[in-house]
């Protein structure tokens, strides 16, 4: 269908928000001990990132997708096969299918394929290098106690988004990223929003929510809710 060309470029800027590390430009002077004590936990964030040591393993997780784009009365469920390699490259298998073919071609299909392009382009991560930071609030999520911070991008790119980050108060790992893209891929899109919650388990911290939803002035709403499975480590070929 028409937009189907369009929407892939919005996948595509969602997934560049979904980078976890890299910058845009040279590095930026910022302490965030200047946020008071909420600063202590970010600067955990921080370190967290900078004494990332790369896995020699990859890590393979079992994801279950739901698609649908509410105005054409189209929807269907795949689940897939992840496997995210030692280098951050991304891979799907599909294992089974539901529904609409044109959702499980034009929707899911190519917000797939767009993740694994992303996988190998530059980062445009959360950084004090791609973004200004503010401390927001304390909150809970579940049981863990977190600090919110809220996210303003540094450059109108494709990619970015103004939202919050939510941190673990103790470890300074992520709990959640929610926001809006800052720049719409084409003018097909009114908006693009996602929120995303992640979880530490066994050593590993992984996603295990991704909801978005896209907003475009040609098909209304088109939505995608993906839930990831615990992943297991394999070898790497």
């Amino acid at each position: 269908m028409r937009i189907a060309k369009f929407f892939g470029l919005g996948l595509l800027a969602l997934g560049l928000s979904s980078c976890r590390s890299g910058a845009l430009s040279a590095p930026v002077a910022f302490d965030p001990m200047s946020l008071g004590p909420a600063g202590a936990t970010l600067k955990k964030y921080f370190d967290r990132q900078d004494a990332a040591v790369a896995r020699k393993e990859a890590l393979v997780s079992t994801v279950k997708i739901q698609a649908s784009i509410p105005n054409l009365e189209k929807k269907g469920a795949m689940v897939a096969e992840k496997t995210v390699a030692p280098n951050g490259h991304i891979s799907y298998e599909m294992k089974s299918y539901e529904g609409d073919t044109t959702i499980k071609k034009d929707v899911i299909g190519r917000y797939l394929s767009s993740e694994q392009e992303t996988s190998e382009t530059p980062s445009i991560g959360i950084s004090a290098q791609n973004y200004r930071f503010k401390f927001k609030r304390r909150d809970r999520l579940g049981e863990r106690a977190t600090v919110v911070y809220e996210l303003n991008p540094r450059k109108n790119t494709v990619g970015m988004f103004k939202g919050e980050l939510w941190l673990d108060e103790e470890t300074g790992l992520t709990v959640r990223e929610s926001g809006k893209l800052v720049k719409n891929p084409s003018v097909i899109f009114k908006s693009l929003e996602f929120m995303r919650d992640y979880v530490f388990k066994n050593g590993i911290q992984y996603l295990v929510l991704q909801d978005s939803q896209a907003d475009t002035r040609v098909i209304g709403k088109v939505l995608v809710k993906m839930e990831f499975e615990e992943p297991r480590v394999v070898a790497a070929h």
